[in-house]
């Protein structure tokens, strides 16, 4: 007996058909054969879908099956929360640019913070809820922007992606300050508040 959808794989649906309109399986379909399904987000669970459920499936598949699961998801998009996760993150980015030549590891936790705040506003936005958020991606910065560009984050800075791998492990091992020791710099802390002020712009555009 086929199992149900997974939430991953609804919350891919849902994004590609609001991507791609009406004729939004015809699309999928295409994409399947032509193998640029990989170019999408969410890529990893429409291809899933490609290759345990496959076309007759996908022609089948009822509107109010996708149409449930938006309501479902909307049901966790708590607003007023992710306004304070927006507000928080702009807050400890306007720190972290005001403390980047007096004190660069501080300046680069508080960035580390505004990341982790604003790319959780973003998932929120997209379904996940701050509970669920909370145990599964907790201080990984790379695994929220996975997830993120997974549900349809697009438009952050091309050197971001590098600049969250060099965070996320210090920071969610609380060794930030390490990476500094001795006058190290493992980055331009200056260039990276930057980058950060530019990821916060382009959510908030994607959020509102």
């Amino acid at each position: 007996m086929m199992r149900d959808l997974h939430d991953e794989e609804l919350r891919a649906l849902l994004a590609f058909r609001q991507r791609h309109g009406r004729c939004w399986k015809a699309a999928l379909l295409l994409r399947w054969s032509a193998g640029t399904d990989a170019d999408e987000p969410g890529s990893a669970h429409l291809r899933h879908l490609r290759n345990i459920r496959g076309p007759r499936w996908l022609l089948g598949l009822s509107a109010a099956t996708l149409d449930d699961a938006a309501r479902r998801f909307a049901g966790n998009v708590d607003p007023v929360l992710i306004d304070i996760f927006m507000e928080n993150a702009t807050g400890f980015a306007r720190g972290a640019s005001a403390s980047v030549r007096i004190s660069p590891a501080s300046a680069a936790h508080s960035l580390a913070i505004a990341i982790e705040l604003s790319l959780k506003a973003y998932l929120m936005k997209a379904g996940y809820a701050d509970d669920w958020n909370r145990v599964h991606i907790r201080h990984d910065l790379e695994k929220a922007l996975a997830l993120a560009v997974a549900t349809g984050l697009s438009g952050f800075p091309p050197e971001f992606p590098q600049l969250a791998a060099i965070l996320s492990p210090a920071y969610g091992r609380h060794q930030i300050d390490a990476m500094f020791r001795g006058g190290a710099s493992p980055f331009d802390v200056t260039d990276a508040s930057v980058c950060v002020d530019h990821l916060l712009a382009v959510i908030r555009a994607q959020i509102a």
